[in-house]
């Protein structure tokens, strides 16, 4: 089962479409779940505390028959959080994330580190916005990005220094190295043909996929 979540970020993001395949599960977290009206999308689900979903999107979802599963606003988590942990324990075995990004910064580092979950290891996760995408790669793992030559792929550590990272494909090869956590090293590599390889030693490696710039 592919999972989408919607989330309630801040984003004035066009390009869901390309992220959405049908028969995909729709989860709404929370005020993600109106994001997806706007798109013309009807989650299957909406889970969070509700404090963001406005009563007529509410209204309008009820009618639909969507499920919602409902948590107190005193919680540790975050509704992105809560989603993520709920696809999981349903079964997914992929998750997209989309709207997850802009407007507080907070809110935007902090989903981005969720990639690091411990109960998302081993199932593929990431986040899209536009026509970006990023997701980690955990120590012991290997991950293939296609596109086109001139894509940017960027090599963000998370949470520590990063070993054993090589490449291939990638205009600056990695060799075996060490992509040092604060370090802007990995940033900005590009791909020189339609598909690139990443192999990761130790570490948890963020990895940034999108188009170069436009002049």
């Amino acid at each position: 089962m592919r999972a989408v979540i919607i989330a309630g970020g801040q984003t004035e993001d066009q390009g869901w479409q390309r992220w959405v395949r049908a028969g995909d599960w729709i989860i709404g977290a929370d005020g993600g779940a109106a994001r997806a009206l706007g798109w013309g999308l009807v989650p299957d689900l909406v889970i969070g505390d509700m404090d963001s979903l406005p009563d007529a999107a509410r209204a309008a979802l009820v009618a639909q028959g969507c499920r919602f599963v409902e948590h107190p606003r005193a919680k540790d988590e975050t509704d992105l959080e809560l989603a993520l942990e709920y696809a999981v324990q349903e079964g997914a075995r992929e998750i997209m994330v989309l709207g997850a990004l802009g407007g507080r910064l907070d809110h935007t580092l902090a989903n981005v580190f969720l990639l690091a979950l411990p109960s998302l290891a081993g199932i593929p996760v990431r986040i899209a916005e536009r026509d970006q995408e990023a997701w980690l790669v955990r120590g012991g793992e290997s991950v293939e990005v296609e596109g086109i030559p001139g894509d940017l792929v960027s090599l963000v550590p998370l949470g520590g220094h990063v070993r054993g990272v090589s490449t291939r494909g990638l205009a600056w090869a990695l060799k075996g190295d060490t992509l040092r956590f604060g370090s802007s090293r990995g940033v900005s590599n590009e791909m020189i043909s339609g598909e690139a390889g990443i192999q990761v030693g130790e570490g948890l490696l963020l990895v940034v996929h999108g188009p170069a710039p436009t002049s």
